[in-house]
C-alpha cells in the first residue's frame, strides 16, 4: 500500500515536469499501476539514464518496496540521493527518512535534517513537520523547541491542516511559554510565506495523494 502512495504521489507530479506528453517516468508509473514491474523498472531506467530525477526517485521507490526484484533498502537509498541531488524533492524526503531510521545506510540524523530542510524549503510540509521534530528533540541540529515549533507550524496552515503537525504543534504549545509560542509562530509564518504559498503546487499534489 505504501508503494502504491507513493506513486500516486508522484503521478500528481506529472503536470508539473516539463517535456513530452508521456515521458518515460510517466509511462513507468503507468506500467506500475497496470502491475507490470519489469517494463516500469525499464521506462524509468530510461528517464533515469536522461538525468530525470522523479524517475531516480521512482526507482528507489520500487526497491523499496520490492517490486524491481527483492528489498533493497541500499539501491533505494542510492537512487533517492540521485533523485535528490538532481532536484526530486520527493526523493529528498525519502532519503531523509532513510538517515532518520538507518534503513539501508547509517543512521545519521544531521543528514536527515539537511534533507528533511531541502524538501521543507520547496514545499514539503511532511518533512518540515519532521525537521521540527529534530529540533525539538535536538536530534542532527542544536535543540531549539521555538525553531521546530516554527518549522511545525506552517502544516498547521488552513491550506494544509496536516493532522500529524497539529497534535505536535498543541503538544509544543503546551510547554512553552506564552512569548516562546508567539515567536514561534511569527517565524513559523515567515516559512509558510517563503517556503509553502510559492511551492503551493507540491503542497496541493502532496494533499491529493492523501485525498484532500
Amino acid at each position: 500500500m505504501k508503494g502504491l502512495w507513493r506513486m500516486g504521489l508522484v503521478s500528481a507530479f506529472i503536470s508539473l515536469f516539463a517535456g513530452q506528453a508521456l515521458s518515460d517516468t510517466a509511462k513507468g508509473i503507468v506500467a506500475y499501476r497496470k502491475g507490470d514491474y519489469p517494463t516500469a523498472v525499464s521506462e524509468l531506467e530510461k528517464a533515469a539514464a536522461a538525468g530525470d530525477a522523479q524517475a531516480f526517485f521512482n526507482l528507489g521507490v520500487l526497491h523499496a518496496e520490492g517490486k524491481a526484484g527483492p528489498r533493497d533498502m541500499a539501491k533505494a537509498v542510492n537512487y533517492y540521493r540521485k533523485g535528490a541531488d538532481g532536484g526530486s524533492v520527493l526523493a529528498a524526503y525519502n532519503l531523509a527518512q532513510a538517515y532518520r531510521k538507518g534503513d539501508g545506510v547509517t543512521q545519521n540524523y544531521a543528514d536527515a535534517a539537511r534533507w528533511y530542510e531541502f524538501a521543507a524549503k520547496h514545499g514539503d510540509f511532511r518533512a518540515g513537520n519532521e525537521l521540527g521534530l529534530l529540533y525539538v528533540e535536538g536530534k542532527g541540529v542544536k535543540a531549539d523547541p521555538v525553531e521546530g515549533f516554527a518549522w511545525i507550524y506552517p502544516s498547521t496552515h488552513a491550506t494544509i491542516m496536516d493532522d500529524s503537525a497539529m497534535a505536535n504543534a498543541m503538544q509544543l504549545a503546551s510547554m512553552m511559554n506564552s512569548d516562546q509560542v508567539q515567536e514561534a509562530q511569527k517565524r513559523g509564518r515567515s516559512y509558510y510565506e517563503t517556503y509553502f504559498e510559492p511551492n503551493m503546487d507540491t503542497v496541493e499534489a502532496i494533499l491529493k495523494s492523501r485525498g484532500k
